[in-house]
């Protein structure tokens, strides 16, 4: 059974005349390009890949596939390093090293299973930071601030909206 998308697509590039597909090309190209330096590799890949269904020999589309490809790979690779580095701080101790490595390796793309887990083995043993920490000394040597309420004030009904 045959793909009624790529049937549509070679349809679509049979269509056109020489001219139209390589302005169509030229406009996919630049489109995965713009994929390509922002980082979506992913995206690039697909509109260069369009470009193959209206040019099968188009080299260059072909060459930016690898690239993006061995980008991709790169990426994967740093990503699968900060893991291991975040899980070997997490085993030496080192608690606000491994959180920060193993959060970038998440998100960077290696195994979010094992980062997420050790993530959490993190939260359990101490919540992350949410802001600047108070130490005992300074709430020893603040003196108590008084509060005043108004008596007037009627009290609040937990029924009133």
């Amino acid at each position: 059974m045959s793909d009624p998308l790529r049937t549509e697509l070679a349809r679509a590039a049979d269509a056109l005349s020489g001219v139209e597909r390589e302005a169509r090309v030229e406009q996919l190209l630049l489109q995965g390009l713009d994929y390509y330096f922002g980082g979506a590799y992913e995206s690039a890949i697909h509109v260069w890949t369009r470009v193959l269904f209206l040019d099968r020999g188009h080299d260059r589309a072909r060459a930016y596939i690898e690239r993006a490809r061995g980008a991709q790979a790169e990426r994967q690779r740093e990503s699968e390093e900060l893991l291991h580095r975040g899980v070997a701080a997490f085993d030496r101790g080192e608690t606000s090293d491994a959180r920060s490595l193993l959060s970038a390796a998440a998100s960077g793309g290696a195994s979010p299973e094992v980062a997420l887990s050790y993530l959490e083995r993190l939260d359990r043993l101490q919540p992350p930071a949410r802001g600047p920490a108070v130490a005992e000394s300074d709430l020893e040597s603040r003196a108590p601030v008084a509060v005043s309420v108004p008596a007037s004030r009627p009290a609040a009904s937990p029924w009133r909206f």
